[in-house]
């Protein structure tokens, strides 16, 4: 099928594909923004251990990421090569999602680490071949971007309940992040199985494609000769430390540097809002300019909005913030649709040239990168804020941050990003993968018959 003529997915394909992201978004943001604080404040663990026990699971995490890769390409069953890895992961992330956010009483730093790696370990298991799926689906530029765009809407609308969620039950006499956390994990625990389920009765799975057999050596030479692989990687693993290091400070820095604590639900909701109402818009500016500068366009704007921060917000400073959350919020919307898109058509040239669909395995490494970007943002965050002084009990204890320990927080939460996100536009701005080169790859692969999207 020549590539300009990928016929339209059906709506409901694609809701049934995009609905397992909601629940799983629930639990995905509170990760990374509750339990450092949750575990911090609640159980007196330090932020230094904190901070090594994340980085240490995700380094130990990466690990499993490439032979769940490999395995789910190799997978063959009457039921696809994608859906067993969805349906068989759903109870270890559910019990897993209870435990870290339903902590007993007296959980200590070993609790965290065990229910922290089982988690992760099993969230590979079903994010890696579900993330893989989709890019099979279809082989159409913009058809794969409409397909994330549906996908990373369920995300959002995930997020923004995870986000105002709290709020809602602040509101309704129940302020402490304790009982948030457990509310989260209740949803994602009732909701998940029946997300999973849908997805797999309704959404077509694909069958392998393998025309050659690779020897393990020449499978590794291919990936390592992929240029436009190797640079979207590294843009990749960059912007995510970018955004990893806000998402991880993000509690800390309305607390202390806002002074505002009860309004962390509401801006969280509003910043996901702003790229949820964006996502229209990035697609639509994907299709004019490419996605690749489209995606460049947004994290010029995140930088635009973020750099101000540390000189603009101070105690009190609502609105001025609130601004700065609207923009930066926007350009998370291109953030989460537009580099899976783009993803996709990286793998379409391994294709070509080892006559395989590694979806998983490059799928795999993509995902090494996300979770060695939020370790790094853990990793780079907390022990910064140690090294400084700064108190992330200071509320509870009565005691006050210095100003320097202030400005170093505002400076690691909003200007440090913004040099990393510079450099990610650098390597991607001129990205040598266009929608022709994309299409004219398709073409040859289809007269090939190396391609066949649905099962």
């Amino acid at each position: 099928m020549p590539a300009s003529h990928y016929p339209s997915l059906k709506t409901s394909t694609l809701v049934a594909y995009a609905l397992p992201g909601l629940p799983l978004a629930v639990a995905t943001l509170p990760v990374y923004v509750f339990i450092p604080t949750l575990y911090s404040q609640e159980f007196g663990i330090s932020l230094g251990m904190i901070g090594a026990i994340l980085l240490a699971t995700r380094f130990l995490d990466a690990f499993s990421d490439p032979i769940i890769g490999i395995l789910s390409d190799r997978t063959s069953s009457r039921f696809g090569r994608r859906k067993p890895w969805l349906i068989c992961a759903m109870p270890l992330i559910v019990l897993s999602i209870y435990k870290l956010f339903a902590p007993p009483d007296g959980a200590d730093s070993v609790y965290l680490g065990v229910w922290s790696v089982t988690l992760t370990v099993a969230w590979t298991a079903m994010i890696l071949p579900y993330s893989a799926w989709a890019a099979e689906l279809t082989g159409g530029y913009h058809e794969r971007t409409r397909l994330t765009a549906i996908r990373e809407a369920f995300v959002l609308m995930g997020t923004m309940f995870a986000a105002g969620l709290p709020a809602l039950l602040t509101k309704m006499g129940y302020p402490t992040l304790r009982t948030h956390a457990f509310a989260i994990a209740s949803f994602v625990v009732l909701v998940l199985p029946v997300a999973i389920v849908i997805c797999a009765k309704y959404v077509p799975d694909v069958k392998r494609i393998k025309h050659k057999n690779l020897r393990r050596r020449e499978s590794f030479q291919l990936l390592a000769e992929n240029a436009p692989f190797r640079r979207l990687l590294l843009a990749y693993l960059i912007n995510a430390t970018a955004n990893g290091l806000p998402a991880t400070l993000f509690i800390l820095f309305v607390t202390y540097r806002l002074e505002m604590p009860e309004v962390y639900g509401l801006l969280l909701f509003i910043y996901f809002l702003s790229g949820f109402a964006a996502i229209p818009l990035w697609y639509a500016l994907s299709k004019r300019i490419s996605k690749h500068r489209a995606w460049c366009i947004a994290m010029i704007v995140a930088s635009g909005s973020f750099i101000w921060t540390p000189f603009l917000v101070g105690p009190g400073d609502f609105m001025t913030f609130l601004v700065i959350t609207i923009i930066s919020g926007l350009a998370v919307g291109a953030d989460l649709v537009l580099p899976p898109s783009v993803q996709a058509d990286v793998v379409d040239m391994d294709t070509l040239k080892s006559g395989e669909q590694r979806t998983g395995v490059f799928f795999a490494l993509w995902g090494v990168a996300t979770k060695l970007a939020l370790g790094l943002s853990v990793g780079i965050a907390f022990p910064l804020l140690a090294l400084v002084g700064f108190d992330a009990e200071a509320t509870k204890t009565g005691t006050e941050n210095s100003a320097f320990a202030l400005l170093s927080l505002s400076m690691i939460y909003a200007f440090v990003p913004v040099i990393f996100k510079v450099i990610a536009i650098a390597l991607v701005w001129n990205f040598p993968l266009s929608q022709q080169r994309q299409m004219e790859i398709q073409n040859i692969l289809s007269q090939k018959e190396a391609v066949n999207p649905l099962a």
